[in-house]
């Protein structure tokens, strides 16, 4: 279906946008990793898109990005 959608969407020229901004710590501690990698694969179960990572000392920053098509 999300095929459909897109082809449609392209037919009468519209273009994603993006709508929403998630940013999901996750930790690379062994106690904490899980909870900032279910937040990592909800959001993307949900259409969110991986736009860019951040290292830092404790683990990495995960952006992610939801696109729609036309008005937002």
């Amino acid at each position: 279906m999300r095929i459909k959608v897109q082809q449609i969407s392209e037919q009468q020229n519209m273009k994603k946008k993006l709508a929403n901004v998630k940013y999901v710590a996750v930790e690379f501690a062994y106690d904490h990793f899980k909870n900032g990698e279910d937040a990592v694969n909800d959001a993307i179960g949900h259409g969110y898109q991986v736009m860019e990572t951040y290292k830092t000392e404790s683990g990495i920053v995960v952006v992610l990005g939801l696109y729609r098509f036309g008005v937002v």
